[in-house]
């Protein structure tokens, strides 16, 4: 009973979220009251797959160190389980997607790295959104130990579906597409790398307010009204390249 109304409760959270990022945190909540604590949410670029230069990666709880090597050194190009799961098309334990496949060089050095890191097991969840918009879900727990009944993966499968179809619908509003200038798309791009305003403003030589002048009028084209909502509809778009 505690879990279903927990359950419920986030349910409602999601549905009232008036902006990705809110959404984002449920999802991670969810995260934590299944025991995990590392999620990480990679929505997939069309005919791309996950593991596409043009994707981006929203995580929390992973160390600084995994998450430059993940994304900055571009491990999460050649990581085979986010995609090895969408193709499965159901909930599975990392361990048991790499049983699937018989693994290239780089995608065992990747797999090595991870351990190294501490992350041996965890679960992946795919996730399916209108007109192709899917995208994938990691979790990893402590101790690497997976020990959730299948009922529990199949209610946080469905909690995490709820997540990104309100994603979908907060990033979808608005027209289908914008014409951003060069130096709105400059700036996009730096907002979506995780740079503050302030950073955006040294990197640009412009001031910070002109930097939230830009990024205010970067919102109002793409219907959006935060930075993660703002960047998954322009890769959608193909206004930027991370």
């Amino acid at each position: 009973m505690g879990a279903a109304i927990s359950n419920a409760n986030l349910i409602t959270r999601i549905s009232e979220a008036e902006n990705v990022t809110t959404v984002i945190g449920v999802m991670y909540d969810s995260c934590l009251a299944i025991g995990g604590d590392k999620f990480s949410y990679h929505p997939e670029i069309m005919f791309e797959g996950i593991a596409s230069a043009r994707s981006k990666v929203f995580a929390l709880g992973y160390s600084s160190d995994w998450m430059k090597l993940y994304i900055g050194g571009r491990h999460r190009l050649v990581d085979p389980i986010p995609d090895l799961i969408m193709r499965a098309g159901r909930p599975m334990t990392w361990q048991e997607a790499l049983d699937h496949i018989k693994l290239d060089a780089a995608g065992i050095a990747h797999i090595e790295e991870g351990r190294r890191h501490g992350l041996i097991d965890g679960l992946g969840f795919p996730l399916w959104g209108p007109k192709g918009n899917n995208a994938y879900v990691a979790i990893g727990f402590r101790d690497n130990n997976v020990s959730l009944a299948p009922d529990a993966i199949r209610a946080e499968h469905m909690l995490l579906t709820a997540g990104h179809q309100k994603i979908q619908e907060l990033t979808s509003s608005g027209t289908a597409s914008a014409n951003l200038s060069d130096r709105e798309r400059e700036v996009l791009t730096w907002v979506s790398k995780g740079k503050s305003n302030n950073d955006v403003a040294a990197i640009l030589n412009i001031s910070p307010d002109t930097v939230a002048t830009y990024t205010r009028r970067i919102y109002t084209k793409l219907g959006s009204n935060d930075r993660i909502g703002a960047t998954i509809k322009a890769l959608r778009l193909g206004l930027i390249r991370l």
